[in-house]
This record gives C-alpha cells, sequence and structure tokens, in this order.
C-alpha cells in the first residue's frame, strides 16, 4: 500500500459537524454523570474528536487532557476552545503514557464514541490501565455487537463483490458485554455497570453523508465513481429498514 496514503487524514471536522452531529448530543448528560468530575481530578479523553464534550470535562476538573489520532479533529478541537488537546494514536497508548510519564497519573479515563475504531482493544485497555491511578475509573460509550448491522454488512458485500476484502476494510470492533468483562477483568478492572441498549438515531443528512463520514476506510480502494455507486447501493439496500418516507429521515442502528 502506498506510505502516502497510510498518511492521508481521513477524518474531516466539516462533514463530521454536517453528518454527526448528534454523536456528542446523545450522551453529553448521562455519561458525564457517569464520570462525574471532581475539581481536583485529572481526566484523559481519549477519542477526543473536536473536542465538544472534552471543553465541558476542562471546566470541571483540574487537568483534562484530550487526545486523538486525526491531525484535523484535534485542530477542530483547538478551535472549538480546547486547551491541552494532543494527536495520539489511541492503539499506541502505551507508548505515549511512558514517553509522557503519565503512568498512574489519571484519576479518570473517558471516551465517548471512539474505542470501536480501534480493533487492537487489548493495546488499548492496557494503556488505560496503566494510565489511571490506583482505584481509578474507566467512563466509556462505544458500539456493541449488532451496532451499525446492516450498514456494516452492506459495505463488505458491495467491496467483496468488487474484488475487495470488505471485512478486513471495516474499521470497527464492536463487541459483546461479556466478551468487553473477559477483556477488562484481564487487565484487572472491576465492572461496576455495563449496559448494551439499543439506540436508533435519526440522522441529520442522509444514509449517504453516514457512509462518507465514518465509512472511508471501505472507500481507500475505490475511486470517486465508485464511491457514489457504493453510497447509492447502501441507501438502496438499507431503505426498508432504515429510511422512514413520512419524515422523509433516515435512521442509523447506533
Amino acid at each position: 500500500m502506498d506510505d502516502n496514503k497510510e498518511k492521508i487524514d481521513p477524518w474531516s471536522p466539516t462533514n463530521y459537524k454536517l453528518h454527526a452531529n448528534f454523536v456528542p448530543n446523545l450522551v453529553r448528560h448521562d455519561l458525564l454523570a457517569l464520570l462525574s468530575p471532581k475539581s481536583h481530578e485529572r481526566i484523559l479523553d481519549l477519542g477526543c474528536g473536536d473536542g465538544v464534550l472534552t471543553c465541558q470535562i476542562q471546566e470541571m476538573c483540574k487537568e483534562c487532557i484530550g487526545i486523538d489520532k486525526s491531525q484535523s479533529m484535534i485542530e477542530e478541537a483547538k478551535t472549538n476552545g480546547c486547551k491541552n488537546v494532543r494527536v495520539v494514536d489511541g492503539e499506541k497508548l502505551v507508548e505515549w503514557i511512558n514517553q509522557e510519564g503519565f503512568i498512574g497519573y489519571f484519576d479518570a479515563v473517558f471516551s465517548n464514541a471512539a474505542l470501536h475504531w480501534m480493533k487492537n482493544q487489548e493495546t488499548v485497555i492496557e494503556g488505560i490501565a496503566k494510565s489511571l491511578k490506583y482505584g481509578g475509573r474507566f467512563v466509556v460509550e462505544l458500539g456493541s455487537s449488532g451496532n451499525v448491522q446492516i450498514v456494516e454488512k452492506s459495505l463488505i458485500r458491495s467491496l467483496d463483490e468488487r474484488g475487495y476484502n470488505g471485512k478486513e476494510l471495516s474499521p470497527w470492533y464492536f463487541p459483546s458485554s461479556e466478551d468487553y468483562i473477559q477483556l477488562l477483568n484481564k487487565y484487572k478492572f472491576s465492572v461496576d455497570f455495563i449496559s448494551n441498549f439499543p439506540r436508533p438515531t435519526e440522522l441529520p443528512t442522509s444514509l449517504g453523508g453516514w457512509v462518507e463520514t465514518f465509512g472511508f476506510s471501505f472507500f481507500a480502494p475505490l475511486n470517486d465513481h465508485e464511491k457514489e455507486t457504493v453510497k447509492s447501493e447502501i441507501e438502496r439496500i438499507c431503505k426498508d429498514e432504515a429510511y422512514n418516507s413520512e419524515t422523509g429521515k433516515w435512521t442509523s442502528n447506533h
């Protein structure tokens, strides 16, 4: 694979704001209530994206560092007023923790709608465990088994039909509650609360817009014409289940 392609940042703050503004809005109150930041605490926001939630946490605690793999999203977070955000690959968290001297540094690690983008989950959880003080807490929301299932299956099939390995191109990790508890226990986490729940989400634009924003890894080997064709295919395949003709709105099963 072309090294230059590997270095291209696929995340677009503009697309994210247009097609995915529901991400921070859906869990803002419940998840932050679970985190319950204290004024004396240091918190790590893992996969902070455009920093909408990070900025709020920074106002509630002593220190909050936001990290994200995407340079463009970190720049957007700075534009949104976040003071301490950095480009860090969550799958290289152990390396970063060691380099920065953050072993046992944080009172809490927070993550919203980010960990399911990190397929090497063992390394991520190991880094989180290493970064936390003794008795520290991990508060996270991520997609679970069955999340956006019809869309993912449709994308995999469309890529397979074009001679690519659709499953390999999928960027997502959607565990069951049982599998995730087992992984957390392996790294000495005690799970106080875990909930697996359906959350059908009305999209602000179209399913094609959602796919363009979140399914970019599937599009990596395609030219522009093929990308548009695949987006149309996905909308056609998913229309019966995901489109409400009365409201003219698409729904994604997050």
